[in-house]
C-alpha cells in the first residue's frame, strides 16, 4: 500500500447571507468552530489542511485567533462558486496529493469518519479518479469528499460555479461510498434555524 499525501481543503469563503455573517466565523454555543474542524481533519489523517477564505471572511475572524490551518489562501471572487475556491487551493497543493474537500458549515464531522474515507481510498489502491464520500443509511451523500489526484486538470478547467457533485457522474469517476452513521457528515448550517437545530443536537 502506497501513501500519497492527502491534503484537506476547507471551503470557508462563503458570505453566509442567510446565516447573517461569514460562515468562517460560525460559532456553536459560543465556540468558534473553524479551528475545531481543522483539528478534526488533521486528527482524521489529513497531512495538511488548506483553508480557503474570502476578504470578508478574513475580516470576520480577525479577532478570533488562529484557525490553526497549515496554509491559508484567499479567493477574491467567492461569489463565483465553491469550485473557484478549490481552484485557489490547488495552487498550493502538490500534484500527487489527494484532495479532501470539506465545507466549513459542516463543523461537526468526527475524526473517525474522516479516517474511514481516507482508509477507503488507500485500501482501493489510491485510484487517481476516486470520488469517495460518506453515505447515510438512506443513501444520502455527505462530506468530506475525497478526490484522487487525477481530477486536478478537470478541476482547473472547470467553471468556478461547477457543482462538485457533477464529478460523481463523470465517466472516469471511481465512486466509492463509505457507510457512515456520524451526523456531522451530513449536517450543515446555512440559516439561523439550522444553527439552532445543530446546537440542540449537541450534548450539554
Amino acid at each position: 500500500m502506497s501513501s500519497r499525501p492527502v491534503h484537506a481543503v476547507v471551503l470557508a469563503a462563503g458570505a453566509g447571507r442567510r446565516l447573517g455573517y461569514p460562515k468562517a466565523a460560525l460559532r456553536l454555543r459560543g465556540q468558534w468552530m473553524l479551528p475545531v474542524l481543522v483539528q478534526s481533519l488533521r486528527s482524521g489523517g489529513a497531512d495538511r489542511v488548506v483553508l480557503v477564505l474570502a476578504d470578508q471572511a478574513l475580516d470576520a475572524i480577525a479577532d478570533l485567533g488562529s484557525p490553526e490551518a497549515d496554509r491559508e489562501v484567499v479567493n477574491r471572487q467567492p461569489e463565483n462558486g465553491r469550485t473557484g475556491s478549490l481552484q485557489c487551493a490547488l495552487e498550493v497543493i502538490p500534484e500527487d496529493a489527494a484532495l479532501l474537500v470539506h465545507p466549513c458549515d459542516m463543523p461537526l464531522i468526527q475524526a473517525d469518519s474522516i479516517r474511514a474515507v481516507i482508509r477507503a481510498w488507500r485500501t482501493q489502491g489510491e485510484p487517481d479518479h476516486a470520488c469517495i464520500r460518506p453515505i447515510s443509511a438512506g443513501r444520502r451523500g455527505g462530506h468530506p469528499l475525497l478526490l484522487g489526484p487525477g481530477w486536478r486538470d478537470e478541476l482547473r478547467n472547470s467553471g468556478p460555479d461547477r457543482p462538485l457533485r457533477e464529478l460523481l457522474r463523470h465517466p472516469d469517476a471511481r465512486l466509492i461510498d463509505v457507510p457512515c452513521s456520524d451526523p456531522g457528515a451530513f449536517l450543515d448550517v446555512d440559516t439561523p434555524d439550522q444553527l439552532r437545530l445543530v446546537e440542540d443536537l449537541l450534548p450539554e
